[in-house]
């Protein structure tokens, strides 16, 4: 059975691909209401030297195979068209 994810649990790992402005931890966490969004975590030292982590979750998760609604695509265009 694999590990599934409770609301207001979450994840993150050690940013293998990092750079200077990317986060140090990626993952994902699950909100109160049942959304899954990516989370960003950043180690960081304050004005006296005290170690934290500052967090950021950022846009909902998309399901496997679905793709974010397009605009102005076909299927969204109103029958304006004159020919």
């Amino acid at each position: 059975m694999a590990y599934e994810m409770k609301p207001g649990e979450g994840s993150a790992f050690l940013n293998e691909k990092k750079e200077d402005w990317h986060a140090d931890f990626r993952g994902k966490v699950v909100l109160p209401d049942g959304k899954v969004c990516y989370l960003d975590v950043y180690k960081k030292t304050d004005r006296n030297g005290n170690p934290f982590v500052r967090m950021k979750i950022g846009k909902e998760v998309q399901g496997r195979g679905e793709a974010p609604p397009a605009k102005g695509t076909v299927n969204t265009m109103k029958d304006d068209i004159p020919w």
